[in-house]
């Protein structure tokens, strides 16, 4: 063994025996060196730490970690979800501005086309002829006129009660007696004859016709803005119209019969309701005749009388009148309508 160990001597370089490192124990350089090594992983994190890296001339660095979505990751609309809700918001607030604007506009009223009279009467009978490409322009009377809008309706029969004096027909003539005397005994005969006829008019179906006539020394039939007189269809228009012209009328002059019965024959009526409280004048034996020939048996006539007192049928003008147009007569006292009123 000692020869061994010599020749190892004998065999070290002159350097290595002279080298400072042969003095410190080994366990003791490796503490050194890893104590190092710690020392810079400390420093590292510490910069680490406050944002900074080593970068050039002291210069800070963000550091962040950015992420690749994969081509084969799924997409989501998730970003698209919230470009499209602020836009909604703006659609939903726009739109409750501009409805504030509607209700804060003040009303409007609308406007409506006049009624025309032939709409309000019997209208055409023929097929309506529509020209197709009209050259000039639309009247409020021809968009209204039953030839462009509304077919006439078809005419039925039906029972009317007039002073008790009931018959049926599909026209209809009311013809009254409107002169002075008629507002006496205290306004009771024209008022009772107005509540009557009123009453009459809503018996009438729409399918039925109707046509007024008051007179005196005049007479004065119910007609629509002026224009021709005609037969109106009992709508309900039309009744209320008629309830306006009856409470139009006040008694007033003298008394002429036959003008205004001829003029109830130029209707063409089924029916007439003749009243009057005249028994001056009486209806001459010549004008019973005429009335009798221009009616030719169409029209049948009732005839109601107006007075006070016990009737007087003997040689009673009313009374032949209704005889000779298959028609019938009513008396009435009108000291019972002051009463019963």
């Amino acid at each position: 063994m000692p020869a061994v160990f010599t020749k190892l001597e004998h065999d070290t370089p002159q350097w290595q025996k002279n080298s400072p490192l042969l003095v410190v124990p080994s366990w003791a350089a490796s503490l050194a060196i890893h104590s190092l090594i710690l020392l810079i992983l400390i420093s590292s994190l510490n910069r680490c730490d406050s944002g900074q890296t080593g970068g050039e001339d002291g210069e800070l660095r963000s550091v962040g970690i950015y992420l690749k979505q994969s081509p084969d990751a799924e997409q989501t609309d998730e970003p698209d979800q919230e470009l499209q809700e602020p836009t909604q918001n703006q659609q939903a607030l726009q739109s409750q501005e501009q409805l504030k604007e509607v209700m804060d506009q003040p009303p409007v009223t609308p406007l409506l086309p006049e009624l025309n009279s032939k709409l309000l009467g019997a209208g055409p009978l023929q097929t309506p002829n529509i020209p197709s490409a009209p050259t000039t322009d639309l009247t409020t009377d021809t968009l209204m006129s039953p030839q462009t809008a509304l077919a006439p309706p078809v005419m039925g029969t039906g029972e009317v009660n007039f002073f008790d004096a009931v018959d049926s027909g599909k026209r209809f003539v009311f013809v009254l007696d409107s002169s002075g005397s008629m507002a006496a005994p205290q306004g009771a005969p024209i008022r009772k004859a107005r509540k009557e006829l009123i009453a009459s008019l809503e018996g009438l179906t729409h399918h039925q016709q109707f046509q007024i006539i008051f007179y005196n020394t005049e007479t004065r039939a119910m007609k629509y803005r002026g224009k021709p007189t005609e037969m109106l269809y009992a709508t309900d228009i039309n009744r209320t119209l008629a309830r306006q012209f009856i409470q139009s009328i006040d008694p007033d002059g003298g008394t002429a019969h036959t003008p205004a019965l001829k003029r109830a024959l130029s209707f063409r009526p089924d029916v007439i309701f003749f009243l009057t409280d005249a028994k001056h004048p009486q209806l001459s034996s010549a004008d019973l005749n005429e009335i009798r020939v221009l009616n030719n048996g169409k029209a049948k006539i009732h005839c109601i009388e107006f007075g006070e007192g016990f009737p007087v049928k003997e040689g009673n003008s009313l009374d032949k009148l209704a005889r000779q147009n298959r028609g019938s007569y009513r008396y009435f006292n009108v000291r019972k309508f002051i009463i019963n009123r």
